[in-house]
């Protein structure tokens, strides 16, 4: 591809969205994850302490981890997002295995 070429992508990929737009939404999505982070890290500790179970918990915290490495993997097919998304997915499977598990 030549200059022109690669200029004239990047336009039509960009057309609806502007450099700013694009950081307000990755930044408004950093700051909503940070919170759940936290809402998620406080369910945990409170279920620890009144020994209750934090499956669920731990079921949403690495079904996002996979997702968010899926989806790097599809745009950058790097060998680092390809290993911590098998280890994420493992852990996850334990944790819904465990979780389905409870009631038998």
């Amino acid at each position: 591809m030549d200059k022109k070429e690669i200029l004239e992508r990047s336009r039509r990929e960009n057309q609806t969205r502007d450099e700013m737009e694009r950081t307000i939404t990755i930044q408004g999505e950093s700051f909503s994850l940070a919170f759940t982070l936290m809402a998620g890290l406080a369910i945990v500790a409170y279920n620890h302490f009144h020994n209750l179970s934090s499956d669920s918990v731990m079921i949403m915290f690495w079904t996002s981890c996979v997702s968010s490495r899926l989806y790097r993997l599809t745009k950058r097919r790097s060998t680092s997002d390809l290993i911590t998304m098998i280890i994420s997915l493992v852990i996850l499977v334990f944790y819904v295995v465990k979780y389905f598990s409870q009631g038998w």
